[in-house]
């Protein structure tokens, strides 16, 4: 008969998975807000890594007030990304969970956002066309949110 290992053993023998939350957070023209971080060539949706004891959707409402200033409720599940791990780079798996963070009139956004100097650049509002910039996997995800919300589906689990 095997003997259980004790649950700290167990526990450091499974998979690690890397969890962050981000929003997509529109204006009423139909434009996505998005960053320009400091420490990434290309641009990136609102959002970050969950931490110890956070779930998925507190960590987007909570990254969305530290990097932009905005205080604002964070809406539905629009999709789950899952990233596998990447051995040769040391990067274990991911799961990215992606919000609704509402409509926020353009205006408001100029008057209200914020940028946390320590680790944004700058800000747009972007149009569909413009989601490149996120680089092709950011592009993915950010369009996969959108379609959710124009009524294509409901919540999804893609993967890269």
């Amino acid at each position: 008969m095997n003997e259980l290992l004790p649950d700290a053993v167990y526990f450091d023998s499974l998979p690690k998975v890397i969890t962050s939350g981000a929003v997509i957070l529109r204006d009423e023209h139909g434009r996505v807000l998005i960053e320009k971080p400091n420490y990434r060539d290309h641009w990136l949706l609102p959002g970050g890594g969950v931490d110890p004891g956070e779930d998925a959707r507190a960590c987007a409402h909570r990254e969305v007030r530290e990097e932009l200033g905005l205080d604002l409720p964070i809406g539905r599940l629009l999709a789950v990304h899952w990233m596998p791990s990447r051995a040769r780079v040391g990067a274990p798996m991911g799961a990215h969970f992606l919000f609704d963070a509402g409509v926020v009139p353009a205006a408001r956004l100029e008057a209200d956002v914020v940028p946390q100097a320590a680790e944004l650049d700058d800000w747009m509002l972007a149009d569909e066309e413009e989601l490149d910039l996120l680089g092709p996997w950011g592009a993915s995800r950010a369009r996969r949110g959108l379609a959710v919300l124009h009524g294509d589906s409901e919540v999804d689990l893609l993967a890269p």
